[in-house]
């Protein structure tokens, strides 16, 4: 799989469906089929489920029918920058910038940067996340958010609750960040039996999201930070990692839906 647009692109994206300028750092272009698509819009929600990439898509879109219909609609593959783990490319995708100039390698490092929630303060706009504690949303990026929805339960059923409840306050960007696809594939393997539980769970809790978004008039974006591959041990075990440049490790999927595009969706229209 190849293409020429990468996990810099999301945040001018962002910004332009936002109506506001990019981060001072973002130097690459909107993803101009996306916009087209989307246009400008009041209020959106950008949930990333983490290591869903594509090669994991395909060997269980089977159990995730929301993320299905929204790709009937609209889709792109991206590439994740190097290395293909999630402080780098969650720092990638607030701010625009490539790695070697947001300087991110771990949840615990110092984010110096203008994020995408930094732009939205400047013109009045609001800004909400939901996600785990000890997740690099969490600890590196909520804190630039104008309300952190903190899961202090390190579950990701309390992220959608989070999310279900901030959206209707009606912040104008949400940013959720979903973690069970990612544990169930270190432990067991991207598409083990957990993985594929897992992945399924995913979807559930992002049809409980799109349901609110619906009814709150969000637009909805949906991608991954990365992807995984599985890794077999000498022993027999299944597990499985991500920060290479294999193919599964770096391609993910991108799907949207405006907002009157969300009932059809999901059956509410």
């Amino acid at each position: 799989m190849q293409n020429s647009y990468d996990l810099r692109a999301l945040a001018p994206t962002v910004c332009k469906i936002l109506g506001v300028r990019p981060p001072r750092t973002a130097h690459v272009e909107p993803l101009l089929e996306v916009f087209e698509t989307m246009g400008v819009q009041d209020r959106l929600a950008v949930v990333v489920i983490d290591a869903f990439g594509a090669s994991t898509w395909a060997q269980v879109r089977i159990e995730t029918p929301t993320f299905n219909a929204f790709a009937n609609r609209h889709l792109l593959h991206l590439s994740a920058v190097m290395p293909t783990v999630t402080p780098v490319n969650f720092a990638t995708m607030l701010t625009g910038a490539a790695p070697d100039v947001h300087l991110i390698r771990s949840r615990e490092d110092e984010l110096t940067l203008e994020t995408i929630f930094d732009v939205l303060r400047t013109r009045g706009k609001s800004s909400a996340t939901a996600a785990r504690a000890l997740s690099t949303l969490g600890i590196l990026l909520s804190p630039f958010a104008d309300h952190s929805g903190i899961a202090e339960s390190n579950g990701d059923h309390e992220v959608s609750s989070i999310a279900v409840e901030a959206m209707k306050g009606r912040p104008d960007l949400l940013w959720v960040q979903l973690l069970d696809v990612d544990d169930a594939g270190h432990k067991h393997g991207p598409v083990s039996s957990q993985g594929i539980e897992a992945a399924k769970r995913a979807d559930l809790h992002l049809r409980e999201m799109a349901v609110e978004a619906f009814w709150q008039g969000y637009a909805i974006m949906v991608l991954a930070d990365h992807g995984q591959h599985t890794v077999n041990g000498f022993d027999g075990s299944v597990t499985g990692t991500h920060g290479t440049i294999v193919d599964e490790d770096v391609y993910v999927p991108l799907v949207w839906c405006r907002p009157e595009e969300l009932g059809e969706a999901l059956g509410l229209a």
